[in-house]
Formats: C-alpha cells, structure tokens, sequence
C-alpha cells in the first residue's frame, strides 16, 4: 500500500507573528543602543554640587546611557571629595539617577585648614564658613583628638550646627591633670558648655536645658553633671559679680 505524502500549508499568520516579534525585538535593541542620556537626576548631595557629580560621572555631555559603565560612574563619583558611596538606577525613558551618601562633616580644624569628616580623613578646604561647622581652635593630642571624632561622629547633626568653636580645654588644678578630655563649647547662642568625651552625649540634652535658662553663661556637662539630674549653670552675670568681689577683696588685702 503506497503511502500518500502529507503538504502542509504555510501559516502567513504565524510567519507574520514572528516576523513580527523580531522586529521588535530588534527595534528594541536598536533603540537601547542609541538611547541617549535625557535626564539627569542627583539625589542625596548637599555639600558636593550637581554640576561637580555629573562632570565626574562623565555624562555631562548625555551620552549613550547603556553604554556608559554604571560601575566606572560610581568609582569616579565616589573618588569626590565629601562623597561615601555612591550608586547608578538607569530608566529606559532615557533617565539616569545618581544616589550619593555624604560623609558627616564635623568641624573645622584650623591648624591644618581642612574639614574633619565622620570616617576621620580630612579635607583641605578654603572656604569652611559656607559649611557652618564648629571650628576647632588649639592643638589636641592625636589619641583625645581620634576620640572626639569618634564622639562627634555620634552626634547628631542639629545639636552640631549650633556650636561655634571647640576648644581643648583639660582639667589641671594645682599642675595635676584631673580630666584631660575636657573641651569648652563655645555655642552659637553664646553660652559655654564644658564637656568631655566620658560624657559627651550629654550634649544632646543642650536644646533641652537652653530651653530653661533665662540668662546667658557656663553650663557644665563634663564630668562634674555625670549621673546627676542638677544641671550646674552660673551665668555671666553671676561670674562677674564673684570676680568684682575678688578683685575688691585682693585690693582690700594690698592696702
């Protein structure tokens, strides 16, 4: 018995569905592999310009965005001073994103002119008074000098915007050293806060007391307030009357 030979047909509306689909797929790697940057997006900067991250970046000039290395844009940004860390989203709407983390500024150091970051590097800068950071005024020794910006670092931002100079400042009555943490913050309000680095957290009780004094003048959060709820304040009125009355007392004696 002959066996009778089967002819199928061509299906046009199949071959139409793929040829279809990869025209598609073609046009859609086409369009990738065109598509230039249109938008440029920065996140998360405050010190550090759009301009300087975007120069960095390389794409100033909005090139091909899927042909720009996501991971060679967050090397370079990441080598900016200021920057931590880094990272690249990219849209097929031709957007692309960069997300920045910041380091922590803390003060500024005037002995070596630079601003001193949270990971302790230190960056020369010329102009520190548009960062609003307190300014440390006199040498401290390298191991107390590690320790406050460790302690700093634990600090929370607001209560640093409001400290205008740090000064080292250690305990010594009779030429022995009883604290040698010790630091006087000078604050922007213009009180003086004594503190060291035993007790520095106290200083996030800072807005919580200022909201209590009527006057102006040395409050001490160091050692002496440790583990007491009696906040030791003398105003500056009161520390003028006490030096009058000494000065009037040597006098008395010198006559």
């Amino acid at each position: 018995m002959e066996s009778k030979k089967v002819k199928r047909r061509l299906n046009k509306k199949a071959l139409l569905v793929i040829l279809l689909t990869l025209y598609l797929i073609i046009m859609a790697f086409y369009y990738c592999l065109t598509l230039p940057i249109k938008n440029i997006v920065i996140e998360g900067n405050s010190l550090v310009s759009e301009a300087s991250i975007i120069t960095a970046a390389g794409i100033k000039n909005y090139p091909n965005i899927f042909k720009t290395s996501s991971s060679k844009i967050v090397k370079n940004v990441e080598a900016l001073d200021f920057i931590e860390s880094a990272s690249v989203k990219k849209s097929l709407n031709g957007t692309i994103t960069i997300k920045v983390t910041e380091s922590k500024t803390l003060f500024y150091n005037v002995l070596n002119s630079s601003v001193v970051l949270s990971n302790e590097e230190e960056i020369v800068y010329d102009n520190p008074n548009v960062l609003g950071l307190p300014t440390l005024v006199n040498y401290v020794p390298s191991d107390v000098y590690k320790e406050l910006i460790a302690k700093m670092s634990d600090t929370s931002a607001d209560i640093i915007s409001l400290i205008s100079e740090i000064e080292y400042s250690p305990d010594v009555k009779n030429e022995v050293t009883i604290n040698d943490s010790r630091f006087i913050m000078r604050m922007n309000d213009g009180n003086l806060v004594y503190i060291d680095l035993v007790n520095f957290e106290n200083l996030e009780k800072y807005k919580l007391i200022y909201s209590s004094l009527e006057e102006k003048g040395v409050l001490h959060l160091d050692g002496v307030y440790a583990g007491s709820d009696t906040i030791i304040f003398t105003s500056f009125a009161a520390l003028e009357e006490q030096n009058n009355q000494v000065e009037g007392e040597q006098d008395e004696l010198s006559q």
